[in-house]
This record gives C-alpha cells, structure tokens and sequence, in this order.
C-alpha cells in the first residue's frame, strides 16, 4: 500500500512538473521551397513552388510510471504546389503528404537545432487503394523562428507506374520581412513595407515586422542541407533510416535540387 501510494505521488509529480506544451504558426518562403514529382509510365520528373501555412504542436506526453515524451505534430496544414503560373490547378501537398496525422519524435542529435523525425502513410484518402499507399518520412529542423523540412514517400515495392514525391521547404513564424528577397531584411525592405503599408496593402509584412527583424538573415538552405545531412548521417547512431541519411548526405554533395527549372519560377 506504501509503495503503491508513493508511485502515485511519483507520477503525480512529474505530471505537475510537466513542461507546457507550445504551438507557433508557420508561414512557407514559396521561393525557397519545392515539391519534386518523379516516377511514372513516362518517367516525369518536375518540380514546383510550395506555399501555404501550418501549425506546428509541441506536446510532452506522460508515459507512466516515469517516463515523460516530448513528440511533435502538423496541424491546419494548408500546403499547395500550383502547377504553373497560368494554370488555376495545384498539388495538395498537405494532403499528399497526410501532415496533420503525422506524429514526430524529437531525435537526441547533438545538432545546432532540435530535429524531429515523422513517419507514416502518404495519401489516405479512400480512393486511395490500401494496397498502393506510399509511405512518408519526414524531417524538421528548428532553427530559432525558421523550420527547415525535407522528406520524401516511397511507393511499395510492387507499384511500379505510381509517382514519389520529395518535399523541401522554408518556413518561418509570422511573415518574413525580406520583402525583395535578397536574403537580409534591411532598408530596402523597410521602403517596400512603407509604400504597401501608404496605399493599405495588407499582403506584406507590417512595419512593426520590419522593426523586429531588422537585420535578420534568411536561412541558407544548402548550409541547412548540410547541417541536417550530417546530423543524421553522424550525429547520432540512428538505426533507421539509415538509408534516408545516406540519400540526403548524397542530396548535399550533388545539390540535385539546383539542376532543373522549377514550375512557376
């Protein structure tokens, strides 16, 4: 009886001692990010702009007796690859992906940056055939008030005409105000945020986002590329997916993703 009332007041404890559980909001650099569609009879390979928003939820779960879990999840994933400049139909990437029932783990890396791990299926939807669904993994890098995600789905084995799809985006909470994009959000910025902000457009940053971010750098995405590569192929002896840490270690050193033109670009 001693006992069990001290593993309760354990686990009470620890409940109480919980951390709090965070959600920020995520809006999506469209020319930093990309969708690559590869596969099929004819064996497509194209590339397309990614834009949109999504939640991204840190929660700690209470595993009892002892043991507290950090995990993390998409939510109010609104993600789109439009399919040309003229053309009104796009990908949904969101979907295709099934973000908002994706569940991360944090991975013990030792990187500059919390890392987190998601996999699952990829397009659930019922006309969807079990039998041909891919499967999806996922990795975000956080890095301050930027997220860095790369993954990819992978067809069965035996589905040999359906399309994979590799996903690499920048996002960052709020607006970025680096309304030229030119990598730094410094006076040049401020004179465009002025002039939208003097005839009520609404789309760019404020100047109070100017004001908080002046000075801020855009993220390199191919230093991410490497950080997040050697993270995974060294950081830690992560026994799967060894064969992702190999392929994205590759994806550093060729920079595939520099050697066609992106749709809508």
């Amino acid at each position: 009886m001693l006992a069990t009332l001290v593993a309760t007041a354990q686990v009470g404890a620890q409940v109480g001692a919980q951390p709090p559980d965070r959600l920020d909001s995520y809006r999506i650099v469209p020319r930093k990010s990309e969708l690559r569609q590869t596969g099929g009879f004819a064996g497509v390979d194209q590339r397309f702009r990614v834009q949109g928003t999504y939640d991204f939820v840190g929660e700690w779960i209470n595993d009892p007796p002892t043991t507290l879990r950090h995990q993390a999840r998409f939510d109010n994933a609104d993600l789109m690859a439009p399919l040309g400049p003229m053309l009104p139909a796009f990908i949904d990437v969101d979907d295709l992906f099934n973000l908002d029932n994706l569940t991360g783990e944090l991975l013990p890396l030792g990187a500059p940056f919390d890392v987190y791990r998601f996999r699952g299926l990829a397009n659930t939807s019922s006309a969807t055939s079990p039998l041909e669904q891919s499967s999806v993994e996922l990795y975000a890098a956080l890095l301050g008030p930027w997220m860095y995600v790369y993954g990819q789905t992978t067809q069965p084995p035996w589905v040999a005409d359906g399309f994979e799809y590799e996903l690499r985006l920048l996002a960052r909470t709020g607006r970025s105000a680096d309304t030229n994009e030119d990598g730094v959000v410094d006076a040049a910025d401020y004179t465009l945020i002025f002039d939208a902000a003097a005839v009520g457009n609404a789309l760019l940053p404020s100047l109070a986002d100017w004001s908080a971010q002046y000075g801020e750098v855009v993220p390199d995405m191919d230093v991410m590329d490497a950080q997040l590569g050697a993270a995974l192929a060294t950081g830690l002896a992560v026994p799967e997916p060894a064969a992702l840490a190999v392929a994205m270690f590759a994806l550093v050193v060729s920079g595939p993703w520099r050697t066609s033109q992106t749709a809508g670009a």
